[in-house]
């Protein structure tokens, strides 16, 4: 938490995770085009955030694209913010974000940009066959990914689906590549109400990554058609996932959230 707090102490730095907020899978000069700086200075602000797991790259071609991470700022958010001042720090929040996106609009004429995919990752003290266990077996994924349970034989070719208790679906999918405990790959159809139901299926790729006693866990959601309801939706709730799991495997218990 400590890195992620020297990471956020930075006005520019803090800008880079707007731009990113607002428009993902940006180069270096895409960024560096909105900062008062040199390339140079633009480049030692994004080491910065990438050291601190607030942005991930990934490579397309010759170009280097930089997404934002932000479930480090979700768990601040539930260590100290939801357990100590949630009301006012949320009203505070709502006021601030408006101010800000009220100067940005001003001083800007930055486009929406469609988004072909969205990338998060978290570093989980566990085993990587006891994160494959989390990610692939019904009784766990209900404690972390939105009470739904998870049902497929993981063998490339087959159908996944991820259900409510009530069985009502809330997705499904296909599998396409199978290396446990390392990478998982399947299609994803959100279904859990009409406006992403009317989404086309885009493809989930989890990445489980040893390092040590933990393992970089890396989930990224690709294949969006543009600004889907599903991508706003994935943008705003695979924070929450990511953090369940790593709590649900840290301490065996659920992660409980305010608000």
């Amino acid at each position: 938490m400590e890195t992620v707090f020297r990471a956020l102490s930075d006005p520019h730095r803090r800008a880079l995770l707007d731009l990113l907020f607002h428009a993902d899978g940006r180069t270096l000069a895409e960024l560096d085009a909105h900062l008062p700086m040199t390339r140079f200075g633009t480049m030692k602000h994004l080491k910065v955030l990438e050291s601190a797991g607030l942005v991930l790259t990934r490579r397309a071609g010759r170009k280097k694209l930089h997404y934002l991470n932000p479930v480090p700022i979700r768990l601040i958010h539930d260590r100290w913010i939801d357990k100590y001042a949630e009301p006012w720090a949320g009203s505070l929040g709502d006021l601030e974000r408006e101010v800000e996106e009220t100067a940005m609009n001003r001083t800007s004429n930055m486009a929406t940009a469609t988004l072909p995919r969205h990338a998060h990752e978290v570093i989980i003290r566990a085993s990587a066959e006891q994160i494959w266990e989390a990610i692939t077996r019904a009784e766990r994924t209900r404690d972390y990914f939105h009470g739904t349970l998870v049902a497929s034989d993981w063998k490339p070719g087959s159908p996944l689906t991820y259900a409510y208790p009530d069985g009502k679906p809330a997705a499904e999918g296909t599998v396409l590549e199978v290396e446990r405990p390392r990478r998982l790959v399947h299609s994803f159809s959100a279904l859990w109400d009409d406006e992403v139901a009317r989404d086309p299926a885009h493809t989930v790729v989890w990445t489980i990554e040893p390092l040590g006693a933990a393992c970089r866990v890396t989930v990224e959601h690709r294949g969006f058609e543009g600004e889907t309801a599903t991508l706003m939706s994935v943008r705003e709730g695979l924070s929450v996932i990511l953090s369940g799991l790593k709590t649900l495997l840290e301490t065996g218990e659920r992660l409980e959230i305010g608000g």
